[in-house]
């Protein structure tokens, strides 16, 4: 069966909500890793990509490893954290600069899925 992702409908949902702040704060987000191919995932990878130019600015000096950087360290555990919170998933948030996420995720067997946010009309 092909499935976009092994998230339930109701999970969809709940991340779609909280993820618009995380989208307006830094960047698109997106769904990686094995909750895109696997029902027994066992976390919900979430990458936000940010252009290289606000990266570098947001966190000078981090090298092509961000995860000895404590800042960088910080905010994606802290994401990680508030978004698990509201919506009860095993939540693993990274920030990535798009160079790098480009390179690894243009592979055929790394796929990625636009979380997009869903749109609130006017009355």
């Amino acid at each position: 069966m092909n499935r976009a992702n092994y998230l339930s409908v109701p999970e969809a949902f709940n991340l779609r909500n909280v993820i618009d702040i995380v989208n307006r704060s830094f960047g698109m987000c997106y769904l990686v890793g094995s909750c895109l191919t696997k029902r027994d995932y066992r976390d919900v990878d979430i990458r936000c990509i940010m252009d290289d130019e606000d990266f570098n600015r947001r966190f000078p000096g981090v090298a092509e490893e961000p995860m000895y950087d404590a800042e960088w360290s910080l905010i994606c555990a802290a994401v990680s954290e508030w978004l698990a919170k509201r919506t009860g998933l095993p939540i693993d948030f990274q920030i990535q600069r798009m160079s790098y996420a480009n390179k690894l995720f243009g592979q055929p067997e790394h796929q990625r899925q636009a979380i997009f946010t869903i749109e609130r009309s006017s009355p």
